[in-house]
């Protein structure tokens, strides 16, 4: 792709930083991305952007002024947090069950604060590996309609969680903004995404969008342009959901008898640990022995019902490395739960 774009790159990427002289082209290939997820969007509702993160980002600016309350799960992205310090506006975390967000309890929310948006991850949510259904996301697209809330949908997994229900999006296109990219279905390196918005968030998203990135890097979107019109992109998707369905394999061997929850096209797993564990504890020892997981406490964003947990990624080392890991977990579930003293 390097070779390719040193021989084609048109000089309007390489010379303008008006980002309508530079993406009309890109935005056009964008809308056949926006349709292998399932969404039909128009070429000029859709901004380019440097992964999801830049994405998200600029959809809360979008919707949520400083002081305004955004409503999410209450275990979910561990950005939202810092974000919304930066940003100024609150977050309220709402209860969640096998079936990700409960609509009864949005409803409520809105009933009872000031809520002017959800953000919502239906599609293998991050951390707890969550595949939402159709019926709870037209529930939820229902009850932003009745409260008149705009919806953040970020599904940065795309095309690679097979046989899933159509976005959010597709139930409320009127006030949903779609987020996605593809850093985590391809290759990490390649920094870009699309944010699909409704007519009445058009000229909010650009405003932000220039405020805060200015623009997509171009050569990365010539890049994602040209894997998405010769096929290389859902080649690759296709690759890396075999690859994690390996993945998931290992673990089930490696972590058979014990409980966790985990998609078969998911990046990671959720691990609650018996109610003697600490996390803290937890983590330390496992990373004393080599092993990197994340506390469950980093993607808390309600306190209340908490069960201590943690997140495993599988995607991050080789299945060699995996397996080795995993058994290192396996045998600190099975072990003495004492306290270090020191960590070190």
């Amino acid at each position: 792709a390097l070779g390719w774009l040193a021989e084609n790159l048109p000089s309007s990427s390489a010379l303008s930083f008006r980002p309508n002289m530079v993406f009309p082209r890109h935005r056009a290939v964008a809308v056949e991305w926006l349709r292998l997820c399932g969404l039909d969007a128009s070429p000029q509702n859709i901004s380019l952007t440097n992964g999801a993160t830049a994405g998200m980002t600029v959809a809360l600016m979008s919707v949520a002024p400083p002081g305004s309350t955004v409503a999410t799960e209450a275990i979910g992205h561990h950005t939202l947090v810092p974000l919304a310090r930066y940003l100024g506006f609150n977050l309220e975390g709402l209860p969640i069950d096998e079936n990700g967000l409960i609509p009864q309890a949005l409803d409520e929310a809105c009933r009872h604060s000031d809520i002017r948006a959800v953000f919502v991850q239906p599609s293998v949510i991050n951390p707890t590996a969550t595949l939402m259904d159709a019926r709870r996301r037209e529930e939820i697209a229902a009850v932003a309609r009745k409260h008149d809330i705009a919806i953040i949908e970020n599904d940065v997994l795309g095309p690679l969680v097979e046989d899933r229900p159509p976005p959010v999006a597709a139930f409320a296109p009127e006030r949903t903004l779609y987020v996605t990219s593809f850093t985590k279905i391809t290759v990490p390196g390649l920094r870009i995404g699309y944010l699909a918005a409704p007519d009445r968030y058009v000229a909010a998203v650009a405003n932000r969008h220039l405020v805060s990135n200015w623009m997509a890097t171009p050569m990365v979107a010539e890049i994602a342009t040209r894997w998405v019109t010769d096929g290389t992109a859902m080649e690759l998707v296709h690759w890396q959901r075999a690859a994690l369905r390996r993945r998931q394999d290992i673990a089930a061997e490696v972590l058979a008898g014990i409980d966790y929850r985990v998609h078969r096209d998911g990046l990671h797993l959720w691990l609650e640990l018996p109610g003697d564990r600490a996390e803290e504890s937890f983590v330390s020892q496992a990373r004393l022995r080599g092993v990197a997981i994340a506390p469950g406490s980093s993607f808390r964003i309600a306190e209340a019902s908490w069960h201590p947990a943690v997140r495993i990624s599988l995607g991050s080392t080789a299945e060699a490395e995996l397996r080795a890991g995993l058994s290192v977990v396996a045998k600190l579930l099975l072990g003495d739960p004492e306290h270090l003293l020191l960590a070190i």
